[in-house]
C-alpha cells in the first residue's frame, strides 16, 4: 500500500478509472427506477448512498495527487480531473443535496 501511494500517477489514474466506473454504475442504477420491485429499490438506495459521497470526494483526491506527477502527463491528468470535477462531482453534489437536504426534492 505504501508503494501505491508513493506513485502519484498510479493514484491519479486509479482515481479517474474509479470515478468513471462508479458514475456508469450510478447511471445504470438510476435507469432501474421504473422497476416495481422493493429489492431493486433497496439496492438502488444503498448504491446511491454509497456512490454519491464517493463521486464528490474521489476526483478531488485524484486532482490533488495529479499535482505531484512529474513529466508531461501532469497537465493531462490535471485537465481530466478538472473535467471529472466539473461534470461528475457537480452532478453527484446536486443529486446529494436534492436527496437529503432539500425538502421539495424528488
Amino acid at each position: 500500500m505504501k508503494k501505491f501511494f508513493r506513485k502519484p500517477s498510479k493514484v491519479a489514474l486509479t482515481s479517474l478509472i474509479a470515478t468513471i466506473g462508479v458514475a456508469v454504475l450510478l447511471i445504470c442504477v438510476l435507469r432501474l427506477a421504473e422497476v416495481d420491485s422493493k429489492v431493486v429499490h433497496m439496492i438502488g438506495k444503498g448504491t446511491i448512498a454509497i456512490s454519491l459521497p464517493f463521486l464528490i470526494l474521489n476526483p478531488l483526491f485524484g486532482f490533488i495527487y495529479s499535482f505531484f506527477i512529474k513529466g508531461k502527463s501532469k497537465i493531462l491528468y490535471i485537465l481530466l480531473h478538472v473535467a471529472c470535477i466539473c461534470t461528475i462531482s457537480v452532478f453527484a453534489f446536486v443529486a446529494f443535496m436534492f436527496r437529503y437536504f432539500v425538502p421539495f426534492g424528488p
